[in-house]
């Protein structure tokens, strides 16, 4: 899944569902010493209509609309600049 399709290019990918229900955050840690926080977690396109064969936005991720979202850069220690 995404942990082999992400090796393809050389990142290793890993991740953990909380089902605790304590969080609603959603957030990447990377190794080298950030942590990204995504406000709408990875919930930011506009609904397009993925039927219409001749749709842009059906075929290539650069023409979809997104919504409003934050994203924060935190510097956590550890790693390189």
């Amino acid at each position: 899944a995404v942990e082999t399709a992400s090796m393809a290019a050389g990142i290793k990918f890993s991740w953990e569902f909380d089902g605790t229900n304590t969080i609603h955050a959603r957030h990447i840690i990377s190794d080298s010493g950030w942590k990204i926080s995504l406000d709408r977690g990875l919930d930011i396109f506009q609904k397009f209509e993925m039927n219409d064969a001749f749709s842009l936005a059906n075929r290539l991720q650069a023409y979809r609309q997104v919504k409003a979202f934050e994203v924060t850069y935190l510097r956590t220690g550890g790693g390189s600049l």
